[in-house]
């Protein structure tokens, strides 16, 4: 009895061992859990480069003297496609509020001819106003808060422009000029805007943006007259910029 009541005992604590370093081997393979890395947090402070696409329409006026009479204004309101670059610096201060400067240059092959007729002293007439936009440029200060990965902002500051223009009057009917003036100038004036950038990924920056540029007047003349070129725009443009 006593054998039997040994092997009985032994086989027990053997069973029990066994048992031990099986789930010792169970739970040393269990994998051990995944470490998910936090998503890095965007900031907006830094110089930033890009590229910007977009269309411009004008609100253009022409009010010209001939001969000491005034004619009737016109307004050869152009419209078309630009394009160019644009570059800046934002910098955070602080509770999401964002501020920069940026610059920018558009080229814009724009150009309208408003022809209108004209009855003077008995005579019939006709009056040609021609406006052309080659290139546009603006140095602006931005405002903005950013929500993550969104920046909404404002911006405004100084806008210029290469202007021609031209203004011609003749004989109802005939290729014949009785006058022309024409200009060329750089337009200085004022602009003011606001869009919204929005961080693809850390270094990829996208823009939608409305701007209204405000270039002034500019006055030509010749011994038969002259003529003042009133220029405003309205842009709509989208851009995609790099941030260093």
């Amino acid at each position: 009895m006593k054998i039997k009541s040994l092997i009985l005992a032994s086989a027990v604590a053997i069973a029990a061992a066994t048992s031990a370093q099986a789930a010792d081997v169970v739970a040393a393979r269990e994998p051990a859990p995944a470490v998910v890395a936090p998503t890095p947090t965007f900031s907006w402070t830094g110089f930033y480069a890009g590229g910007q696409i977009g269309g411009s329409w004008s609100d253009s006026d022409v009010s010209a003297t001939l001969y000491k009479t005034a004619v009737p204004g016109m307004s050869p309101d152009l419209s078309g496609f630009i394009g160019g670059l644009y570059a800046g610096y934002n910098f955070d201060i602080g509770n999401n509020v964002i501020i920069g400067a940026e610059t920018d240059w558009i080229w814009a092959d724009m150009d309208k001819t408003n022809t209108e007729p004209f009855s003077f002293d008995s005579e019939n007439y006709t009056l040609d106003a021609k406006i052309k936009e080659k290139w546009a440029g603006a140095t602006r200060i931005r405002v903005g808060y950013a929500v993550d990965r969104w920046l909404p902002y404002i911006a405004g500051g100084v806008a210029y422009a290469k202007v021609d223009s031209k203004f011609a009057a003749g004989y109802a009917n005939s290729d014949n000029a009785l006058t022309s003036m024409n200009g060329s100038d750089t337009m200085t004036g004022w602009t003011i805007g606001a869009g919204v950038d929005y961080a693809i990924t850390q270094n990829i920056v996208a823009r939608l943006e409305y701007r209204y540029s405000d270039f002034g007047d500019k006055d030509y003349s010749n011994d038969d007259g002259n003529y003042r070129v009133d220029y405003k725009t309205n842009d709509v443009r989208v851009g995609v910029a790099y941030k260093f």
